[in-house]
């Protein structure tokens, strides 16, 4: 599922619930309702109440689905049968919840849900699937992966689960059900996209339980030898035809699934393309892959095409950009933007030949592009191709695809794939394509930012193709003013201390102390987990405003207080979206008593005892009172901290405390730890602390990997390889502690893999966020700290450098500016992705030494160059 995918579908501008959008299209209601009986919203739900009182906890729900086109008649026959029934049941309640639902983007587990029954027993269950079944029959719906179909219907469905009624805290803030198991102890109903039983329960509706499938997947001919994706449209996978061992790629469709928001479905879209893809090869052979066949398999739809060797060019920019290499040279600069050039022409002739036979291809972007071994280029993914003679399809990708405002301007048949070559351009110099859609004027910033790569000419002007702007620099003091020609290396102090201006009135100006959903424009995860918290919440862009020296608005300081104490007893432990974060904030705002009954609060939460990282945890916790300590010079919160220190200490099982997948970097590993013990030993003058924080560093250190540049970098956790180099998760993270013990326990091993860390951070100038947590205000804040222990003339350069680059993702707004959040698809002020997490690490540098005065060097840490 797209990141943020559901919120961003509910305004234009900001992440909401999708229930805050304006107009959900038609509205579903049962045709006949039973007097005194009425339906309530429950999200995008409108329930049912039964006339039987109360609703069992758990036990065999049902679910049916439907064809778009035929969801009110099946809503109506179900409402029939469960209100004859007297039993509570749910449905979608308008038709973009529908599509919503069913888009090719959205969530497996969820998928082909429209109607929701909750039978009180299991007798009830086995009457209403048999009356549901009789009565929906000759029905089509898709297939639910969650759950098993009632015997022989395609619409009516069952699992055994929770009600709602009961459900846990985690620690991330979010909470998951809870479901009994044979034996009557509490499990995790698990809403996996296949159908699964807890522990000790039977189906009593099958007469023989069907036996998990062993040896190879076979689809006709066709053995599945790996599965590239997997979505709600279906699956695509690499397989090989035994009758000719030939390998080939099998695009799967899911009947009435995979909807987009035209209404068509994945099979719909699969047909399509399979006959655009047969005129193709006629006309133009080699532009598009061979169709080789198309088959319906059960329900599904299959399509069969040659397989295109190579690399999503996603990945081949992954792997050979050496922009943000630390071995970068001229030369290989030279010879990446070379590649581009080729990659393009390539393109550009494959495009040429595709509009020469009368088609668009409708969707360019780095996944439907494939780089052959030889170096060549291929399109794939022709769901979008479409006639030149017919309306472009209105599929696309986000940054890749030509904004309303350009789609009006004319009637330009091949409008999106010039505009989708334009931003592949662009992709191949940085990820800046939706910060270009919204600021064309920051990129002289962007171009200034690439300086020391210089990106040629011709490069330069066929990304920026489609931003009239892009000669221009926006004088970013306040919309209106005459470009400024002095770039911020001229006065970097000044220009960053207007911009953090600029971005604390951005701040103020999205702030809405009365608006139910938010009090500033948050990340999608606000809607997961709280509204409060440090991380995503109003919490955290007070905290920046309040470190910043901005004063908060008595409204803000208020809601914060009064939805804290809202939310108080529902609250999780944790640094970043429960207690612990909340109390630093209230404590910095003179609510000392509030503070330091939510730190009780996550001193005795049951979760405090098994999560142990700074995100979630002890850790957190542990530097919540630590806050307090420096801020009261209360001994006993002190004494409260070393007793977190203790508990950690005694962890029977650190890497189950840490969550499950073995997690690494600041927030959720070991690293996290560690800081919170550097700072426990600062606090106490106790030198155990360090010697435990030390062994935590080397345990983190085992999991890190070497790049081929040199650099040394960190992953999410034991299942992926990616190299990560932010803050929250990855080497600026896990540096900026190897930082702080290089500077006061200095160890062999943290000094030789600190500078190797430093080396991927201070390359990675155009992330494609600018926040703290993933982007590149999270990089400035740890250069910014780096340079000031190491006090060397390069490591400031680099803290500056990184700062200044900021500017180019800041966008206008009313007063001040705002950021592209979480995706990149809409506005964020929260800490973690937006325009506070921006500020904060502003102030960091602003507050410090490095733009005012010289730093002596620190010995013993050394300095990556």
């Amino acid at each position: 599922m797209l990141e943020g995918f559901a919120e961003a579908l509910a305004d234009r501008e900001y992440y909401l619930p999708l229930t805050s959008v304006a107009d959900p299209g038609p509205r579903f209601a049962p045709g006949e309702v039973p007097p005194g009986l009425h339906g309530t919203a429950q999200g995008i739900w409108t329930v049912w109440a039964g006339q039987r009182t109360g609703l069992a906890e758990e036990g065999w729900k049902i679910h049916v689905s439907a064809r778009l086109d035929r969801a009110q008649h099946v809503l109506d026959t179900v409402a029939g049968v469960c209100f004859d029934e007297g039993v509570p049941f749910k449905h979608l309640s308008a038709r973009l919840f529908f599509l919503f639902l069913h888009h090719k983007h959205a969530g497996r587990a969820q998928s082909g849900k429209f109607c929701a029954v909750y039978p009180p027993d299991t007798e009830t269950a086995h009457r209403l699937l048999e009356r549901l079944r009789d009565a929906l029959d000759g029905e089509e719906g898709p297939y639910i992966l969650t759950d098993r179909r009632f015997r022989d219907s395609r619409t009516v469905h069952y699992r055994y689960g929770s009600f709602g009624s009961r459900s846990r805290l985690r620690a991330d803030g979010t909470r998951e059900g809870l479901v009994r198991d044979g034996s009557g102890r509490d499990v995790v109903d698990q809403r996996r996209p296949a159908f699964q039983l807890p522990a000790g329960i039977t189906d009593p509706f099958v007469g023989q339980e069907e036996q998990p499938h062993a040896g190879p997947i076979l689809i006709r001919d066709y053995e599945v030898t790996r599965a590239v994706r997997l979505s709600n449209a279906g699956g695509t996978y690499q397989a090989r035809d035994r009758r000719t061992g030939r390998t080939v790629f099998l695009k799967e469709a899911r009947a009435h699934n995979g909807l987009v928001f035209d209404g068509s479905d994945a099979q719909q879209r699969l047909r399509h393309e399979h006959r655009v893809l047969g005129e193709l090869h006629a006309a133009a052979p080699g532009v598009a892959p061979e169709p080789l066949e198309h088959f319906t398999e059960w329900e599904h739809d299959f399509l069969v095409t040659e397989y295109v060797e190579g690399q999503p060019l996603v990945g081949w920019l992954s792997r050979s950009s050496p922009l943000a290499r630390a071995d970068r040279t001229p030369e290989s600069v030279a010879a990446y933007y070379e590649a581009c050039r080729h990659l393009l022409a390539g393109l550009d002739d494959a495009l040429a030949r595709l509009h020469a036979a009368g088609y668009r291809f409708g969707d360019l972007s780095l996944g439907n592009v494939m780089v052959t071994p030889s170096g060549g280029v291929r399109l794939v993914d022709f769901e979008a191709a479409s006639s030149l003679s017919d309306a472009p399809s209105k599929i696309g990708t986000p940054g890749f695809t030509p904004p309303p405002g350009l789609l009006r301007d004319g009637a330009d048949p091949l409008l999106r794939d010039r505009y989708g070559m334009s931003a592949v351009a662009l992709s191949f110099l940085a990820p800046f394509n939706e910060t270009a859609e919204h600021a064309p004027g920051n990129l002289p910033l962007l171009r200034r930012d690439l300086a020391d790569v210089a990106p040629p000419q011709d490069l330069w002007q066929r990304a920026t193709a489609f931003h009239p702007a892009r000669g221009r620099t926006r004088d970013q003091d306040g919309p209106g003013r005459p470009p400024s020609h002095a770039g911020p290396e001229a006065d970097p102090r000044g220009r960053l201390a207007r911009l953090a201006g600029e971005v604390a009135a951005g701040l103020l100006e999205t702030a809405d102390p009365d608006r139910p959903e938010w009090a500033f424009p948050p990340s999608p995860e606000a809607f997961r987990t709280n509204n409060v918290c440090l991380a995503y919440g109003t919490a955290g862009v007070v905290y920046a405003l309040h470190r910043a020296g901005v004063a908060v608005p008595d409204g803000i300081r208020e809601r914060l207080r009064r939805d804290t104490l809202a939310l108080r007893d529902t609250l999780p432990p944790g640094l970043l979206v429960g207690s612990a974060g909340v109390a630093g904030v209230l404590a910095g705002l003179g609510l000392l008593d509030e503070a330091v009954d939510l730190l009780r609060d996550a001193d005795g939460h049951p979760l405090t005892a098994s999560c142990a990282t700074l995100a979630g945890g002890r850790a957190g916790v542990g530097l919540g009172w630590l806050g307090l300590y420096r801020l009261t010079g209360d001994g006993h919160h002190l004494e409260r901290a070393a007793a977190v220190g203790g508990e950690l200490l005694r962890t029977p099982d650190l890497q189950a405390a840490l969550g499950e997948h073995d997690a690494r970097g600041l927030l959720h590993g070991r690293s996290g730890l560690a800081l919170f013990l550097h700072r426990l030993a600062r606090d106490t003058g106790e030198a155990r602390w360090l010697e435990a924080g030390r062994l935590l560093l080397h345990q983190e250190l085992d999991r890190t990997f070497p790049l081929d540049d040199g650099a040394l970098s960190v992953s999410d956790d034991a299942r992926h390889t990616r190299a990560m180099p932010y803050l929250a998760t990855g080497a600026a993270g896990v540096a900026a502690v190897l930082t702080r013990y290089a500077a006061t326990a200095p160890d062999e091993r943290c000094a030789a893999a600190l500078p190797r860390l430093v080396a991927g951070v201070r390359v990675s100038r155009a992330t494609k966020e600018a926040g703290l947590y993933r982007g590149l205000a999270g990089l400035t804040w740890f250069l910014t700290g780096h340079a000031e222990l190491t006090g060397t003339d390069a490591a400031r350069e680099d803290a500056v450098r990184a700062a200044t680059g900021l500017l180019k993702y800041a966008v206008p707004y009313r007063r001040g500016v705002r950021f592209l959040g979480a995706g990149s698809q809409r506005f964020t002020s929260d800490l973690s992705s937006g325009g506070a997490g921006v500020l904060l690490a502003l102030h960091r540098l602003l507050a410090g030494p490095l733009l005012t005065e010289p730093h002596p060097t620190r010995p013993g840490i050394p300095a990556a160059r």
